[in-house]
């Protein structure tokens, strides 16, 4: 769900520079692989293993869930920062091409074919109830964000986090002049947006306020001072991250959207920290995998796991044939993420020649 990585060719070593592009970390692709696990975990617990999880439903006191939009929100800020921080003038036009042209044609393309899947399944009925004119808002890729609210929409796939994210593109070229001009300003509006937003809790038109942009700057600018200034985590803050993230699963200090923030900023780090010892050709391999298709794989995920639970008696299952079973769901899923990308990329094709 980040700036380069679905829609770019695969990942090379941290060394390696792509042409006409800046080299890759591999800690970028290592977090945001361990989210994108994250959020399959979570749509597989919840709610079809509630009952009896194999995974940790809330892991460092936290929904699982959470954690896996927090490293996402992180990520998305650090890796747009990566690839237009450098430049002293961001190109307006080359920036929202490249936002659109990587989010919207596989969107539509996922939406369309699950629809059409559902429909059959649902006996030739249209599976959503909601009125014709609300279609738009699946067409600008905001349904699951606006189904959060009283209004119902044709949401399928895509999450609200797909609307959230499209929210942040249009806000991103603010925040990064800010966070290059103006650090300490932007910083200090940013917090207090925060505190604002955590203590009054507001609820617009009945949108949760975890899904609202003031509720997320944290993590956003966060991913954004770290390439820009900050670049590598010293020991002592991994040391003090990990520690924090120990107490705080055995018994958690905060609570709620705060625990959230911090965990999933300390997640990050820890992350980051180890990466350098993880970055070996058997492990760089999959987590290159898994990151580059991690969109298709956040589109698809959802719609396959519900379609599985339709056929599989979760109440029967033991321990092992949980974890089986969501290691032979997680392969389904990335062979239709891959499917998914190659045919987004030839239908991109097709249709440039038609003109």
């Amino acid at each position: 769900m980040t700036d380069n990585v679905p829609f770019t060719k695969p990942t090379m070593p941290d060394t390696t520079k792509q042409k006409g592009k800046r080299p890759r970390l591999f800690y970028l692709d290592l977090v945001r692989a361990i989210a994108a696990i994250l959020i399959v975990i979570t749509h597989f617990n919840n709610p079809y293993m509630i009952g009896h999880p194999v995974f940790a439903y809330e892991p460092f006191g936290i929904y699982i869930g959470g954690l896996g939009v927090s490293l996402f929100l992180i990520i998305s800020g650090a890796a747009l920062m990566y690839t237009y921080g450098e430049s002293e003038k961001l190109n307006y036009r080359h920036f929202y091409y490249k936002r659109f042209i990587g989010i919207y044609p596989m969107f539509w393309i996922a939406f369309i074919i699950a629809n059409a899947y559902l429909f059959l399944r649902n006996g030739g009925h249209v599976f959503a109830n909601a009125p014709k004119w609300t279609l738009i808002f699946s067409v600008l890729g905001i349904d699951g964000l606006v189904a959060n609210t009283s209004l119902p929409t044709f949401y399928t796939l895509g999450e609200w986090f797909l609307g959230f994210i499209l929210i942040f593109y249009v806000v991103f070229p603010l925040l990064r002049y800010g966070v290059k001009k103006h650090p300490l300003i932007t910083g200090s509006v940013a917090i207090a947006l925060y505190a604002l937003t955590l203590y009054f809790h507001p609820m617009p038109l009945g949108l949760p306020s975890d899904l609202l942009l003031t509720m997320r700057l944290p993590e956003l600018l966060f991913g954004m001072y770290f390439i820009q200034y900050i670049r590598k985590i010293p020991t002592y803050a991994a040391a003090a991250a990990l520690l924090f993230l120990v107490v705080q699963e055995i018994h958690p200090l905060f609570s709620g959207s705060f625990a959230v923030t911090i965990v999933g900023i300390c997640a990050f780090a820890v992350i980051v920290y180890t990466a350098k010892w993880l970055d070996v050709q058997p492990i760089r391999i999959p987590v290159n995998s898994v990151s580059k298709y991690s969109y298709p794989i956040f589109l698809v995920h959802h719609v396959l796991i519900s379609q599985v639970f339709t056929i599989i008696n979760c109440t029967a299952l033991s321990r092992f044939d949980g974890y089986l079973l969501f290691f032979v769901d997680f392969m389904i899923i990335m062979t239709l993420s891959i499917a998914l990308y190659r045919l987004e990329k030839k239908t991109i094709s097709y249709i440039q020649s038609m003109f």
